[in-house]
């Protein structure tokens, strides 16, 4: 059973993967969605690969419990939502979902350090 910080992170990657097959399966869906100009087909279907690829590396962190890898996602994905959201238009459901899954990974990350350090201690007290 992975820990919690490395379901948010499964999770994630298995979101963006599955969002990156999509939209390279239908590239005009990406362009609505993002209200992008139908020039722009070319950048939705890299980014589309690029989601992909993502999504394999995040589920193999996932599988490794890397987690050096999940600390740097946090600061990396709250810097794209912070970029998305101002963006805004079709842009607010990626940030939202890249804050929201930021914040999931540092929650996590922080509850399990606790439930350590309470165990450790417990383990110091005899108990």
């Amino acid at each position: 059973m992975p820990s919690l910080p490395a379901a948010t992170v499964y999770a994630f990657g298995f979101t963006s993967f599955l969002f990156g097959i999509t939209t390279l399966l239908n590239p005009s869906h990406g362009l609505e969605a993002l209200s992008l100009h139908p020039g722009a087909r070319p950048a939705v279907i890299s980014s589309s690969l690029a989601a992909v690829a993502m999504g394999i590396y995040y589920a193999l962190a996932a599988y490794q419990e890397n987690r050096a890898f999940f600390w740097l996602t946090v600061p990396m994905r709250s810097l794209t939502a912070t970029v998305f959201l101002g963006m805004g238009g079709g842009w607010m459901a990626p940030g939202v979902w890249e804050g929201a899954g930021a914040m999931l990974t540092l929650g996590a990350l922080l509850w399990e350090g606790r439930e350590k350090a309470r165990r450790a201690g417990m383990k110091e007290r005899g108990g």
